[in-house]
C-alpha cells in the first residue's frame, strides 16, 4: 500500500512539474490555447512574501518546476524526517500558488487552480502521516 502511495504522488507531482516546465505543458491540463501566453507569464515573478524569494523574485519556469520535481522524487522514499520536509515544501509551494495567481495572466487560473488542488490533496496526506506517526511514536 505504501509502494502504492509513494508511486501515486510520484506521478502526480511529474505531471504537475510537466504542466509548469514549457508551453506546451498547460495543454495537459486541456488548455493548449496557454502556450503563447507561456513565455511571458513564466518569465519573472517578484517573489512571494513569507518565501526565500520574496523582494528577489525568480523564474516560475525554473523554481517551481524544480521544487515539483524534487517533490517527485522525494516521494518515492521514505522516512518521518522527509515528509516533514515535504511537508514544508508543500506549504510553500501553495505561497507560491497563491501569489502566482496575482501575478500571471486570468488566463492560467485554471492551470494554477489545479495545481492547488493537488497540493492541498497531499498536504492533507502529510499532514495525516506526521498524525499518525506521531501518535505511534514511543513514550519515555
Amino acid at each position: 500500500m505504501e509502494v502504492e502511495i509513494r508511486r501515486a504522488r510520484h506521478a502526480a507531482y511529474l505531471r504537475l512539474a510537466a504542466v509548469h516546465a514549457g508551453p506546451l505543458g498547460p495543454a495537459l491540463l486541456g488548455h493548449p490555447e496557454l502556450a503563447p501566453l507561456y513565455p511571458k507569464a513564466y518569465a519573472a515573478c517578484k517573489g512571494a512574501s513569507g518565501l526565500p524569494c520574496a523582494g528577489v523574485g525568480g523564474e516560475p519556469r525554473v523554481c517551481v518546476v524544480r521544487r515539483l520535481e524534487h517533490l517527485a522524487y522525494s516521494a518515492l522514499r521514505g522516512g518521518k524526517r522527509r515528509r516533514e520536509q515535504e511537508k514544508a515544501m508543500v506549504e510553500g509551494l501553495l505561497v507560491c500558488m497563491g501569489h502566482l495567481v496575482r501575478e500571471f495572466p486570468p488566463e492560467f487560473t485554471p492551470v494554477l487552480e489545479a495545481t492547488r488542488q493537488v497540493l492541498e490533496k497531499d498536504l492533507a496526506y502529510l499532514r495525516q502521516v506526521s498524525q499518525e506517526r506521531g501518535q505511534n511514536a514511543p513514550r519515555t
